[in-house]
């Protein structure tokens, strides 16, 4: 089975960034951004990092879904 045809089983990534989403009301990235800045003197959070390892554990790729 080639890479292309494989089943994405749940977008662990996009629905774990969904929920910080809606618990910090929008704000998740930029707390993240702010925290890993200011404790850590680290420009960048790594959320765009932990949604695509998440999402590649089950297959999901960012270019999946509906294409226009």
């Amino acid at each position: 089975m080639s890479k292309n045809n494989k089943l994405c089983v749940f977008p662990l990534g996009s629905w774990l960034e969904s929920l910080i989403n809606v618990i910090s009301f929008g704000w998740g990235k930029s707390l993240a951004g702010w925290i890993a800045w200011t404790f850590f003197k680290n420009p960048d959070c790594g959320c765009t990092r932990r949604k695509e390892y998440l999402d590649n554990l089950f297959n999901c790729n960012q270019h999946d879904g509906i294409r226009l």
